[in-house]
């Protein structure tokens, strides 16, 4: 019988790092994103003890990560698959040296809830400089994480429209001038904001009384699957011979960071990058779709009278927050984490990461109140934009799908409130 496993492993001396990631993503400056295979995080952890000629590692297995719902079986087989692991350093994500482990105690734990069983998995083994890697290796400290990743493929997809184009998979796409991925968010209708609150702006009157003409229908659109990156961006500076954002240190953003997403833009900065790589900012809408789906289906009943079925979600995941999959203040990180890091998990029902918290997002609409809501606000007007996702130091309703929040103080060449990702239109 198949259990839904929450999994704490303690994985003696050193094991896989998660800097694999950053091998298998090599990948040169001029082509940021042009490999056909691409990363994904299976488990990963830390190092946590160091002895005379071993060490432990806790690789926390969260319920998000696909490891965890693998029965104990599943697990046994994937853990006895492989036992030689590189170990990496984790501020430099420098690789160490290797771990193979020769022993491996398993005990089960009841937690309170009396929910999920919890394994605790204890792996032994021997620790060895890797001697490719040269000397004056630093020593091993729990400085040190490690990780399980496996490479997805890419593949061709023939067609006019896609033609050189790499996907990994009919929904995705590769953008011809960012190398970004993109996920399509197809035609139809859309139920936008929230129904149960009027006294906030993002408060849709016609929540629970839908007619045709009060559900928009939006047309279909690529949208990016992950935020544009501080590396990505500072190629287009360099392409474009752009000032660098006043907050980058000598121009530079912080060292280790070239895959987190960029933050503290001006709206005007935004435009300019999605001008010169062919895209535009999304609309809120466009935004909101994106990150819960269209939140309703259309059904036609046996008279030919058409019903509406409601399916909206407060995040890209679902209804309950999970601070694992969103980070906000409630994930206690206190920063902006790579993008590649956020698990798939935690994706909205089209497959685009990190529409909840990390970095807020910048749309293309005007910060105004929705059609048939008479909320009344000062800082309503079109010169402001509205804010999308939250960040990490917001709080988790803050990071709902239908959270609007608002820049452009004292303009928008001025104010640097947000990150972003863009969309791009195709033809029907």
């Amino acid at each position: 019988m198949r259990k839904g496993i929450s999994l704490i492993a303690i994985i003696g001396f050193f094991g896989l790092g998660f800097l694999q990631v950053q091998h298998l993503r090599s990948q040169s400056e001029e082509e940021p994103a042009s490999s056909t295979k691409k990363p994904v995080v299976i488990w990963k952890g830390e190092v946590t003890g160091i002895y005379k000629n071993r060490a432990s590692i806790k690789v926390k297995i969260y319920r998000n990560q696909k490891i965890s719902k693998l029965a104990k079986e599943e697990l046994e087989a994937l853990f006895a698959e492989r036992k030689e692991y590189p170990v990496f350093q984790k501020e430099t994500h420098i690789q160490l040296g290797t771990f193979v482990w020769n022993e491996i105690l398993w005990e089960e734990v009841r937690p309170k809830n009396g929910k999920e069983t919890i394994y605790e998995i204890t792996l032994r083994g021997f620790y060895g400089r890797d001697p490719n890697l040269g000397k004056g290796m630093p020593d091993i400290s729990v400085d040190c994480y490690i990780a399980s990743v496996v490479s997805k493929d890419f593949y061709i997809e023939p067609g006019s429209f896609f033609k050189g184009r790499s996907t990994p998979k009919k929904n995705q796409v590769i953008h011809p001038t960012d190398k970004k991925e993109m996920v399509l968010v197809p035609r139809g209708l859309f139920l936008y904001g929230q129904g149960t609150d009027p006294s906030l702006d993002s408060f849709n009157p016609y929540f629970m009384q839908l007619k045709l003409s009060t559900i928009p229908e939006l047309r279909a659109y690529y949208i990016d699957k992950y935020e544009v990156t501080n590396q990505e961006y500072a190629r287009f500076l360099e392409k474009t011979n752009s000032p660098r954002p006043s907050h980058w240190k000598d121009g530079k953003y912080p060292e280790g960071e070239e895959d987190h997403p960029v933050h503290s833009l001006t709206y005007r900065e935004v435009e300019s990058y999605a001008t010169w790589v062919g895209k535009r900012v999304p609309t809120e809408w466009e935004w909101e779709k994106a990150a819960k789906g269209s939140g309703v289906i259309a059904y036609t009943n046996r008279d030919e009278t058409v019903s509406y079925e409601i399916q909206s979600q407060k995040y890209p995941f679902g209804d309950e927050f999970d601070p694992m999959l969103c980070n906000t203040k409630e994930s206690k990180i206190g920063k902006t984490v790579s993008i590649y890091e956020l698990p798939e998990e935690g994706a909205s029902p089209y497959g685009a990461i990190g529409m909840c918290g990390n970095v807020s997002e910048w749309t293309s609409s005007t910060y105004e109140t929705y059609p048939g809501h008479f909320l009344r606000s000062f800082s309503f007007g079109k010169q402001f934009r509205v804010v999308r996702g939250g960040s990490f130091a917001d709080n988790a309703k803050q990071a709902t799908v239908y959270a609007r929040n608002y820049g452009g103080i004292p303009n928008l060449r001025e104010d640097r409130r947000a990150g972003f990702r863009l969309v791009w239109d195709l033809s029907e």
